[in-house]
């Protein structure tokens, strides 16, 4: 069993926290046991590079993708094979946001940062928006890239039950993300969706692979191999 958090957020999505940089997160992943971990910020994949090589140093693997908000206002996690094949489906996201410029007082900051957790500079277009894509698009999308298509937080803000009242069944998506108990014929996702360092450690899950992959990884959705600690059974509640 390898335990992971699928989806935590680093000093470049407006909501995270400054602290959440590539040495300090190592750590404190290091010091919970968590060994694979998706890094997930907001509509871009700018800092994916950089956290890959430090978290290797730790022996944390990382699997690269990202959090897109449809038009929906619906937020969905991207997982995809290599952060290089991640960054080019950002640069079409990129695209895809309206061109406005970012207030971080009001927003919250957007950092790029090195290996030595030195801040480099600042993504100006705003990233806490709506994409112009719709959800079937966006699905589209995911799969041109042979990504996984997962709802996130579902039942929360952005979650798409939260937003449309329901789950749907088209686009057909790869597993959901929980807070709570939900019942779903795919996979249910844990994850801590840390926005700060003290939330980093606080849910995780256990995943039946013997290997940290994208591919190990897309199987251990398909067969239900991914388990809860709260009841240590399949993930289906």
């Amino acid at each position: 069993m390898i335990v992971g958090d699928f989806h935590v957020h680093t000093c470049l999505s407006p909501c995270a926290d400054i602290t959440m940089v590539p040495n300090e997160m190592a750590k404190r992943f290091f010091h919970h046991g968590i060994e694979w971990v998706g890094i997930k910020d907001h509509n871009t994949c700018g800092n994916l590079k950089v956290f890959e090589k430090v978290f290797s140093k730790y022996g944390i693997k990382i699997l690269p993708g990202i959090e897109i908000q449809s038009i929906e206002e619906v937020h969905v996690l991207g997982y995809f094979e290599s952060v290089e094949v991640s960054q080019e489906f950002s640069k079409i996201i990129y695209s895809h946001l309206p061109d406005i410029k970012n207030d971080p007082e009001h927003f919250g900051y957007q950092l790029f940062v090195n290996e030595e957790d030195h801040f480099t500079g600042m993504e100006d277009r705003i990233l806490a928006s709506s994409t112009d894509l719709h959800l079937d698009e966006l699905f589209k999308l995911i799969k041109a890239f042979n990504g996984l298509f997962v709802y996130a937080h579902v039942e929360r803000t952005f979650g798409v039950l939260k937003q449309l009242g329901f789950i749907p069944d088209n686009p057909p998506y790869d597993a959901l993300e929980a807070v709570g108990k939900i019942k779903s014929d795919k996979t249910v996702l844990k994850s801590s969706d840390a926005h700060s360092l003290d939330q980093i450690g606080t849910s995780t899950v256990k995943v039946g692979v013997d290997h940290r992959t994208f591919e190990e990884f897309k199987l251990a959705l398909e067969r239900r191999l991914v388990f809860t600690d709260e009841d240590n059974s399949r993930s289906y509640s």
